[in-house]
């Protein structure tokens, strides 16, 4: 990324910041669609764009043209993007069973270690856009996409996919499903075996597949959780109470459907991260508790052996919650946001060259997403842990733009401009960040933070950034 366009995207990232946008409220108010905000914040833009941008925030942001960012480098092995399939529908609100279907054959994909798979949340910034698949690949650093249709006609369903070489844009792999809607199960198991066997026919041969690992008897209950997903990954605290409602009614329907345990673990974390439950030690438990059910449904969940693991690392219970973190990315080694939550486990154990590995690994398999911006924060905590707050700054700037809602993403924002040197940038920051929450004090963070390795440096920079005791 040139000096230019990195200037122009954190010119943005720091608007929104300040202001307390929301992305999807920008993408909003400023008729651009969210999928240009979020190129935008990554420095992908075109003249128009940012005019549009400077008469609706007044930032000057045109000075020379500016190129656009590096692509991310093709991994050397199989690489694969998941597109969402485009749904062909008379009925409304039924694309979240496409979602779905493209949700599980990107997880059983996942599951592979030979394949490297983009993450969900970078792939599904494309849904409702033409796209070129080729000119797709080029942004996600991948060899092959695979991309599909549904369309829903009462009970029945029929399902197309086509996998494409993205180098030469060869398709070497296409075909159609007619099914009954109840067989959704079959055809994801169908449509992820055809696809390996495309890519790799004898690791395939090797490896095996079951694509919907131990799948709910009941196709609403399913739904319910696709839908809780979605609702999830927006992250919000609206979306969050939305989608534990949705899988507390997949769980009446379906006590047995480990997914279901393991996502309403999840959004309890999150809230309780997120300072909306209101007792943490409940919620972290809560959280637990939800993570446990599901690991003894399923002990192949991966969403429930992270939860179980963060709110063992939470607990200072470092050796099993890393232990726990493993597990999930021996069950899925794409699993973005479990590499991420392995590097916050094991920056608060003090092996921090390991946890920039592993923030770094997310970084990659998720490079239009930052899930909130955690992706990007809990690498920044990993270099300032290292002692290179400087290069920790750009992605910290890019959290608190994504989620400027959550108070701890300014702390670790601030510590940063501390180690930095840059007082005024730290001032603007506290400032922010008392808007959002409780004053910040040195003698709060030192209390929530006792016991983690990393601890003594994080309160160093935001001693030199003026934090009060």
């Amino acid at each position: 990324m040139s000096e230019e366009t990195r200037r122009v995207a954190q010119a943005v990232r720091d608007h929104l910041a300040r202001e307390r946008i929301s992305r999807d409220r920008f993408a909003h108010e400023t008729k651009l669609g969210r999928s240009t905000v979020d190129k935008l914040l990554i420095g992908l833009f075109s003249d128009r764009t940012l005019a549009i941008v400077e008469k609706h925030t007044g930032l000057l942001l045109r000075g020379q043209a500016p190129a656009p960012p590096p692509r991310p480098a093709a991994p050397s092995g199989p690489s694969i993007a998941v597109l969402p399939f485009t749904t062909m529908s008379a009925e409304e609100g039924r694309d979240f069973i496409a979602d779905g279907l493209v949700e599980d054959i990107t997880t059983a994909l996942s599951r592979l270690r030979w394949l490297f798979v983009i993450a969900r949340n970078s792939a599904f910034t494309y849904k409702g856009r033409a796209v070129d698949v080729r000119e797709v690949a080029r942004e996600l650093g991948v060899r092959y996409v695979l991309e599909g249709s549904v369309r829903l006609a009462g009970e029945r369903i029929r399902i197309t996919g086509q996998l494409i070489d993205a180098a030469t844009g060869k398709h070497l792999w296409a075909e159609k499903y007619d099914r009954a809607l109840g067989d959704i199960f079959a055809v994801q198991d169908e449509i992820t075996s055809h696809v390996v066997a495309a890519i790799e026919p004898h690791l395939y041969a090797e490896e095996g597949l079951r694509a919907a690992a131990a799948p709910p008897g009941s196709i609403d209950a399913w739904g319910l959780v696709v839908r809780a997903m979605g609702l999830i990954t927006r992250v919000g605290r609206r979306e969050n109470e939305q989608a534990r409602a949705l899988l507390a009614e997949a769980i009446a329907l379906e006590p047995g459907y480990a997914r279901a345990h393991a996502m309403l673990g999840w959004a309890v974390w999150w809230a309780t991260l997120c300072y909306w439950w209101p007792d943490s030690e409940e919620g972290y438990r809560d959280a637990a508790r939800h993570a446990e059910t599901a690991a003894a449904l399923d002990p192949a969940e991966p969403w429930a052996r992270m939860t179980l693991g963060l709110s063992l690392s939470n607990a200072r219970e470092h050796d099993r919650a890393i232990a726990e973190l493993r597990a999930a990315l021996e069950i899925n080694p794409n699993f973005a946001l479990g590499h991420t939550a392995l590097g916050w486990a094991l920056i608060r154990t003090g092996q921090t060259e390991a946890a920039l590995e592993e923030t770094a690994k997310a970084l990659r398999m998720s490079p239009m997403d930052s899930h909130a911006g955690i992706y990007t924060t809990i690498h920044g905590l990993a270099l300032i842990a290292a002692g290179r707050s400087a290069e920790a700054l750009p992605h910290l700037r890019a959290s608190v733009a994504a989620f400027a809602e959550y108070a701890g993403y300014y702390n670790t924002l601030i510590s940063a401009c501390g180690h930095a040197g840059l007082a005024e940038e730290a001032r603007r920051w506290i400032e922010a960040r008392n808007r959002v929450g409780p004053p910040i004090r040195l003698s709060v963070l030192r209390q929530n933070l006792a016991g983690f390795a990393h601890a003594e440096t994080f309160l160093a920079g935001l001693e030199k950034a003026g934090v009060p005791e």
